[in-house]
């Protein structure tokens, strides 16, 4: 199997994989704000509670799709884009609101 032979599953396969990571990223965008966001406000009880509900939101809509994806497509590939883009964003937003919390940032501070 030569790399780059243009073989059309393959180019399919790619597709898929990047559709699913992209529609994973867009369920971040309507279900979250950003990383920087949790990450200034995380350390707030209920915000942080917030930002988790709302990951978890994200996660399951966007497997939801996945697997959809993959059983109309009759591919596995838009689980294997979705559940690694999950899997990064997962870690990015958790790791912004530890931050958080190790910082105490809560919000906007009024100098």
């Amino acid at each position: 199997m030569e790399l780059f032979n243009g073989d059309t599953n393959n180019v399919a396969a790619a597709l898929l994989f990047m559709t699913s990571a992209m529609m994973t990223l867009d369920a971040y965008s309507t279900f979250q704000s950003s990383p920087w966001t949790a990450e200034n406000f995380g350390a707030d009880t209920e915000k942080r509670r917030s930002a988790e509900e709302y990951l978890c939101h994200a996660v399951g809509f966007s497997m939801i799709y996945a697997i959809a994806s993959a059983y109309i497509a009759k591919s596995y590939w838009p689980i294997v884009g979705a559940a690694l883009a999950n899997g990064y964003l997962v870690w990015l937003y958790e790791r912004a609101l530890n931050r958080a919390q190790s910082t105490g940032s809560r919000g906007w501070q009024k100098g």
